[in-house]
C-alpha cells in the first residue's frame, strides 16, 4: 500500500518525461507569471480593504474562505478523478492490493495533495496580506505555517460528502452536453461579473486614491457575512491569527473527525458500487442508423470537424462556450472601460478601449485553432487518405473556427452600438478591423500547429494545450497593442487616420500568416507521421 502510494506521488509530481523542453519552460514562464500577477491582485485588494476600514483579520477571513473553497474543489475534482472515474482502473484493478485498501490508499493520496496545495495557497498569500497590512512578524509567520498544516482538513473531509451528489447531476448529464455547456457558460459570465467588480473596485482605488464609499460598503458587508460562527472557515482563521487559537484547534479538528466520518460511510458502498460496474465494464450502448449522404467533401469535413468540437471537451466547453458569452462578457468588460475611461480622458477612449476588450476574446476564440491537428490523434493518418488536399481540409477547420469568431463578434458589435457605447460608424470599424485580425490569428495557430503537431493525446483524451497557451499569449499580446494604438493614436490624428491605421496592421498581419499557410502546408503536413 505504501509502494502504491509513493508510485502515484511520483507519478503526479515527479513530471513527464516525454514532456518536451520547450513545453516545460513555456509552462514554467506562464505560471510564474500567472502567480505573480495573482499575488500582486491579492496585494492591492488588501491594501484597499485594510484601508477602506476592514479590520486584518477580516480581510484575511475573506481570503482563507476562498482558499478553502478552492481545495474543496480540488478535493472533489481529484476524487472524481481517482475514485469514480479513474483512467487507470485497468492497470491498478490487477495491483495485490484490495479494493479497500485501494480506496483507503487514493483517499490519502488526494489529503497529501490537498496538504501541498495548502501550502502553497496560504503561505504566500497571507504573507502577502500581512505585508499590506504591515503586520508580519514572526509570530504571524508562525500562524501561517500552522494554519496551512491544517487548512486541508476541512476541504478534504467536505469534498468526501460533496462529490457525491456531484456525480449524480454529472451521471443524468452524462449525454447533455448542451446542458452541461450552457452551465459553463452561466459559470463563465459569473466569474466574469465577480471579475468586473473588483477591477471597477481597483481602477477606483488607483484613480481616486480612495474606493467610492458604496464600494467599502459593498465589501463591508459580504465581510461580515463571513465573520459568523456558521462559516466554517472562521475556526481556521482563529488558528492563524492566534486568536482563540485553542479552540480554533479544537473545533477545526472535531469537524474533520465528523464530516470525514459521515463521508467516509456515505462514499465508501458508492465507491464500491462504481468500481464494480467498472471492472465488470457495464456500460449503455446507443445505436443508431447512419445514412450515407452524397454530398460535396467541404460540406462532408466541415459536418465531422463541427462534430469533433462538440465531442471533445477541450473544444465544446472552452470554445464554443467562451464564444457563446462573449458577448455579455463584452458588455461587462467595455462598460468598464468606457464608464473609467472617459471619466479620465474623455469619449476617446471608448474606440480604443473596445477594440482592446473584443482583440481580447477573439484571441482567446481562435487560439483553438493551434490544435487543428493535433485534435485528430491517432486518426491523423486517416486525414492523409482522404481524398482532399491537406491544405484543404486545413482550411476548412480554419473557416469553421473564423465563422464561430464571426458569430461572437457581430453579436458583440450589437451590444455596442445598440446600448451606445461606440457609433455606427466606430461599430463598422470595430467590426472590419476584428474580423481581419480573427483571420489573421486563425491562420496563425494553424502554422503553429503544422510546426509543432503534438499528436499524442494526453491520458484523458484531450489534446495537449501548450499550443492553445502560446497562441493565446501571442493573440493577447497583439490585442493589448491594438488597443494601446487605437487608445493612443485618437488623441494625436484624425479619426479616419485611425482606423486607417489599425486596419493597415491587422491586413499586414492576415497576409503574412495567410502567405505563410499557403506556402508551407503542403509540405509541412506531408512530413508529419504520428
Amino acid at each position: 500500500m505504501i509502494d502504491f502510494i509513493r508510485l502515484q506521488l511520483k507519478l503526479m509530481w515527479g513530471g513527464n518525461k516525454n514532456d518536451s523542453k520547450k513545453s516545460v519552460v513555456l509552462t514554467s514562464v506562464i505560471g510564474v507569471a500567472v502567480i505573480a500577477v495573482v499575488l500582486a491582485l491579492v496585494y492591492v485588494l488588501a491594501r484597499m480593504l485594510v484601508r477602506g476600514t476592514s479590520s486584518v483579520y477580516e480581510v484575511s477571513l475573506f481570503f482563507l474562505t476562498i482558499i478553502e473553497c478552492v481545495l474543496t474543489f480540488i478535493g472533489i475534482s481529484m476524487q472524481m478523478k481517482r475514485l469514480y472515474k479513474p483512467s487507470d482502473l485497468h492497470i491498478t484493478s490487477r495491483f495485490p492490493l484490495t479494493a479497500f485498501k485501494q480506496y483507503m490508499a487514493n483517499l490519502l493520496i488526494i489529503f497529501i495533495n490537498l496538504e501541498i496545495y495548502s501550502f502553497m495557497f496560504v503561505i504566500p498569500i497571507m504573507i502577502i496580506i500581512f505585508a499590506a497590512a504591515g503586520t508580519v512578524s514572526f509570530v504571524g509567520i508562525l500562524g501561517i505555517m500552522v494554519g496551512a498544516l491544517f487548512a486541508g482538513l476541512l476541504p478534504f473531509a467536505l469534498s468526501m460528502i460533496i462529490v457525491i451528489p456531484v456525480m449524480a447531476v454529472l451521471s443524468l448529464l452524462e449525454n447533455r452536453n448542451v446542458i452541461k455547456m450552457l452551465i459553463f457558460v452561466v459559470a463563465i459570465i459569473v466569474f466574469f461579473v465577480v471579475y468586473n467588480i473588483i477591477l471597477q473596485m481597483l481602477a477606483e482605488y488607483f484613480l481616486n486614491r480612495n474606493p467610492a464609499e458604496d464600494t467599502i460598503k459593498f465589501w463591508k458587508i459580504i465581510l461580515s457575512a463571513l465573520d459568523n460562527p456558521f462559516n466554517p472557515f472562521v475556526y481556521l482563521c482563529n488558528l492563524t491569527l492566534f486568536t482563540h487559537a485553542l479552540s480554533g484547534l479544537g473545533i477545526v479538528l472535531a469537524m474533520f473527525v465528523v464530516v470525514t466520518a459521515i463521508g467516509f460511510a456515505v462514499a465508501r458502498p458508492v465507491y464500491n458500487n462504481v468500481r464494480r460496474k467498472l471492472v465488470d465494464g457495464v456500460a449503455k450502448y446507443r445505436t443508431h442508423r447512419v445514412a450515407v449522404d452524397e454530398v460535396p467533401a467541404w460540406r462532408a469535413l466541415f459536418k465531422y470537424n463541427f462534430k469533433e468540437i462538440l465531442r471533445t471537451k477541450a473544444y465544446a466547453y472552452f470554445y464554443l462556450g467562451i464564444a457563446i458569452a462573449t458577448p455579455i462578457m463584452v458588455f461587462f468588460c467595455d462598460r468598464l472601460v468606457v464608464n473609467i475611461g472617459k471619466a479620465q480622458l474623455g469619449g476617446s477612449v471608448a474606440f480604443g478601449g473596445s477594440i482592446l476588450v473584443i482583440s481580447a476574446f477573439m484571441a482567446m476564440i481562435s487560439a483553438f485553432s493551434a490544435i487543428s491537428i493535433s485534435i485528430e490523434g491517432k486518426n491523423f493518418y486517416i486525414t492523409k487518405l482522404v481524398p482532399v488536399s491537406f491544405r484543404r481540409q486545413l482550411s476548412i477547420k480554419g473557416a469553421l473556427n473564423l465563422l464561430v469568431s464571426l458569430g461572437a463578434l457581430l453579436i458583440s458589435c450589437v451590444v455596442l452600438v445598440s446600448l451606445d457605447y461606440l457609433s455606427a460608424v466606430q461599430t463598422l470599424m470595430v467590426a472590419l478591423t476584428e474580423i481581419i485580425f480573427a483571420l489573421g490569428l486563425v491562420t496563425n495557430g494553424l502554422n503553429l500547429n503544422l510546426v509543432n503537431p503534438n499528436l499524442k493525446l494526453k491520458a484523458n483524451g484531450e489534446p495537449d494545450e501548450i499550443n492553445i497557451t502560446l497562441m493565446m499569449l501571442i493573440g493577447l499580446v497583439l490585442s493589448v497593442l491594438l488597443g494601446a494604438l487605437g487608445l493612443i493614436l485618437s488623441f494625436m490624428l484624425a479619426s479616419y487616420k485611425v482606423y486607417l491605421i489599425l486596419l493597415s496592421i491587422v491586413i499586414v498581419y492576415a497576409a503574412i500568416n495567410t502567405a505563410i499557410f499557403m506556402r508551407i502546408t503542403e509540405r509541412r503536413y506531408a512530413a508529419i507521421e504520428f
